[in-house]
């Protein structure tokens, strides 16, 4: 269902929220800047749409996430609680399965950008203890990634 939009700049948009008249302003994230100047895909927007949604889900993003060792219960008692944690590993374990897809060249830019929402310079000054990558060589392999994640993970 397509909500209400309206672009208030070249990277700001203010749209409708799930809750019907509540709007909200927000920034355009880089891939769906991509898709507006044809870059990428409509599926592999929907892709990096996927993966953001599961590895919030997930709570893998660094300040907000949540060690496994707090998800595992002895008790085994069901709740609520027991649910959201069931629901947390199943996207820790969708993600995992996503960065297996990628490999170790696509993974990290994958994760750094479209999970943990940093930007591409952000996700090169990250790579201190491996092969120096630059900002042109992460673009593309972020793009080959969707790609990757829209053939064969969705």
């Amino acid at each position: 269902m397509a909500r209400a939009q309206h672009q208030i700049s070249d990277d700001i948009v203010i749209e409708e929220t799930p809750q019907a008249g509540v709007f909200r302003r927000r920034r355009i994230g880089l891939v769906e800047r991509w898709a507006d100047e044809g870059i990428v895909t409509d599926k592999e927007l929907a892709a990096a749409e996927a993966f953001q949604a599961i590895f919030d889900r997930a709570q893998l993003r660094e300040r907000y996430a949540v060690p496994s060792s707090l998800i595992d219960r002895v008790d085994g008692g069901g709740s609520r609680s027991d649910e959201a944690s069931a629901s947390m590993y199943e996207a820790r374990e969708r993600v995992m399965e996503a960065l297996t897809v990628l490999g170790g060249s696509m993974g990290p830019v994958v994760w750094d950008v479209i999970g943990s929402e940093l930007s591409l310079r952000e996700h090169v000054a990250r790579q201190a203890g491996v092969k120096r990558v630059t900002v042109h060589e992460a673009r593309g392999r972020l793009i080959a990634g969707l790609d990757i994640l829209a053939r064969a993970w969705l």
